[in-house]
């Protein structure tokens, strides 16, 4: 008989769900005429606990990206450490100084960074940038956005092997996120 115990184990599920929850509806209730206090207004830091990582986002945005590659039938982008270092030092700098952009306050542009490091020869460079408030899918946010975005799809698309990110906290709690790519 096809999905005879499959259906039989359904449907004991379903009746264990339901009496679960009646049984913790029935637990939590109120008692007649008792006196509620009022609840303190939440802080700001009541997700604190829920914010991930720089590092650790600056690693799921890369495998993010590759992903999008790989579904377009793309080569993977390499990771770069001193690109994650240039990108990382960029989203730091526009968490702590409050601006958000490919260029700062002081006129200095990601090619200026870049040979300010070191890189002065390269074939093609881009830069992604996202300034993101989501403290529960800042990446999938992130690359939601960026892919919807026909300049930033066209980066994470785009002709270059190599690539690094980086992610500051701002105190506010806002990521701010950069992606460098780069072609030598």
């Amino acid at each position: 008989m096809r999905g005879g115990w499959e259906g039989r184990q359904r449907i004991a599920l379903g009746l264990g769900l339901a009496l679960s929850g009646a049984i913790v509806f029935s637990c939590y209730g109120l008692t007649v005429g008792a006196r509620l206090r009022p609840v303190e207004r939440p802080r700001s830091e009541r997700i604190e606990w829920m914010r991930f990582p720089p590092a650790q986002l600056e690693w799921w945005i890369f495998e993010e990206v590759n992903r999008e590659r790989a579904q377009r039938h793309l080569p993977p982008l390499a990771w770069d450490a001193l690109l994650a270092e240039i990108a990382r030092q960029h989203s730091q700098d526009m968490a702590a100084r409050r601006f958000f952009g490919h260029i700062t306050p002081d006129g200095v542009d990601v090619e200026t960074r870049l040979r300010q490091r070191g890189i002065g020869r390269y074939r093609v460079v881009a830069e992604n940038l996202a300034l993101n408030f989501d403290p529960i899918y800042p990446v999938g946010t992130t690359i939601h956005q960026w892919m919807m975005s026909p300049g930033h799809k066209r980066n994470i698309l785009g002709p270059f092997r190599y690539t690094g990110v980086g992610v500051a906290l701002a105190p506010g709690g806002a990521y701010y996120i950069t992606q460098i790519f780069l072609d030598r």
